[in-house]
């Protein structure tokens, strides 16, 4: 099991990188740092390369990348531009690849937002589509898995829960989408970590965080400590993010070791 730490929310999903975030991540003991994929895609040449020499050599990696699509990139709908789109996956793979990735965080939900008078239904079968005919190819040459992300209906009009993030990937059938479990929107939807279990065999990626995404730093929730339990009973060995609101030295160090001991990782 590899432990990283997402910079978004921690550091601003846009604009430079956050150095000192890179290090305090670094110091804390994780084992890679997960970047929002449209802030990477944004960066000016010079800008990026400056980020690839420096983690080059720092000990962490970057495994993972979040926030898939930018606002500006819609996904569904009349200002779904198939250009545009196609542009955006053609600067953002090579980052990728150029700094290591290997999941990708369909999240996004404002470029996946369901247009007015478009039904849930027709929204998964679209989505499908574009990712099955537009972003497989793109997963497959780079060697990258991309991981559906439910979100709360606080923020994302669809696709709120493990049972609806497996509806987009049993339409998609192919290896390289799977699903990703994020413990913050199953707190907020009240989700049983039950489906947890029932989908083991697709979760490829977690993010770990308590509601309002506080750090696990020493005790945890009890709604949070059933997810843990679920992971754990699953013999779940992938990658798990912490996404938090940013956080001191020692609360990092505390979160990780937190959940390593919960699942018995220590």
């Amino acid at each position: 099991m590899r432990f990283g730490y997402c910079t978004g929310f921690a550091a601003g999903m846009t604009g430079p990188v956050d150095y000192g975030t890179l290090e305090l991540i670094e110091t804390a003991g994780y084992d890679y740092v997960e970047f929002p994929l449209m802030q990477l895609s944004s960066l000016e040449e010079e800008a990026f390369r400056e980020l690839t020499r420096r983690l080059s050599c720092m000990r962490v990696a970057c495994d993972a990348c979040c926030n898939m699509f930018p606002a500006s990139v819609r996904l569904l709908g009349e200002e779904a531009s198939p250009a545009a789109i196609m542009q955006y996956l053609q600067t953002a793979f090579p980052r990728m690849a150029a700094l290591g990735v290997r999941k990708v965080v369909l999240g996004s939900s404002a470029a996946r937002r369901l247009p007015d008078g478009m039904d849930k239904a027709e929204g998964v079968k679209r989505l499908a589509h574009l990712l099955a005919e537009t972003v497989t190819p793109f997963l497959e040459s780079y060697d990258i898995q991309l991981v559906m992300e439910p979100i709360g209906s606080y923020e994302a009009n669809f696709i709120h829960t493990l049972p609806d993030g497996m509806e987009v990937v049993r339409s998609v059938n192919h290896p390289r989408v799977q699903l990703l479990a994020d413990s913050v929107h199953l707190l907020y939807e009240n989700e049983t970590p039950e489906h947890i279990v029932e989908f083991a065999p697709y979760i490829r990626h977690i993010h770990l965080c308590e509601a309002g995404r506080a750090l696990p730093a020493g005790a945890v929730s009890q709604g949070l400590g059933a997810i843990l339990d679920a992971i754990r009973r699953i013999g779940y060995n992938g990658t798990v993010s912490f996404e938090p609101m940013p956080h001191s030295l020692a609360q990092m160090r505390a979160a990780l070791q937190t959940v390593r001991l919960a699942l018995g990782r220590e």
